[in-house]
């Protein structure tokens, strides 16, 4: 299976070079938008903002609560908690989240509902850096009675 998923990113990869050239930055900027992040995506929550649709976002940050909502390997869906965050000033840390929730059997095995003891790059778990592919679905309250953006996730890889 996974051997499979590696080959068809590559035979992508390799289509994608034939017609890349083809394609313009303005191509990619309608597709993806660079310019969100989890900081904005937090002023989306708070009302300071509108919430980004119509595009693919990518964002980075630290995986700090994995949810699995359906055990199931066909009907398999999952919601983490992206986190990351900045210093104000030398004494304060401000943190940004949104949630992220990522629905198929092609998660199945990257999020296991028991973490191998030792970490595999194709496995997310607790404290996983990662970078995410998703698209902005609304704004939900957290249990701790904040709000986030929650967000359909496409695809996720570990960074190191």
């Amino acid at each position: 299976m996974r051997r499979s998923v590696q080959l068809l990113a590559c035979v992508i990869l390799l289509l994608g070079a034939v017609v890349l050239p083809a394609l313009s930055r303005g191509d990619f900027d309608r597709v993806v938008d660079f310019s969100i992040t989890l900081k904005t995506l937090a002023a989306v929550a708070d009302g300071k903002a509108p919430l980004p649709t119509g595009k693919m976002l990518l964002l980075s940050g630290t995986v700090s609560d994995v949810n699995i909502l359906n055990k199931d390997a066909q009907g398999f869906k999952v919601r983490i908690e992206l986190i990351t965050g900045e210093w104000i000033g030398l004494e304060d840390v401000k943190a940004y989240a949104c949630y992220v929730e990522f629905s198929g059997p092609e998660f199945f095995k990257v999020f296991p509902a028991r973490p191998p003891r030792t970490a595999t790059p194709d496995v997310i778990s607790l404290n996983s850096r990662v970078v995410v592919v998703c698209s902005a679905l609304d704004i939900v309250d957290t249990p701790q009675g904040e709000k986030h953006v929650r967000a359909a996730g496409a695809y996720i890889r570990t960074i190191e």
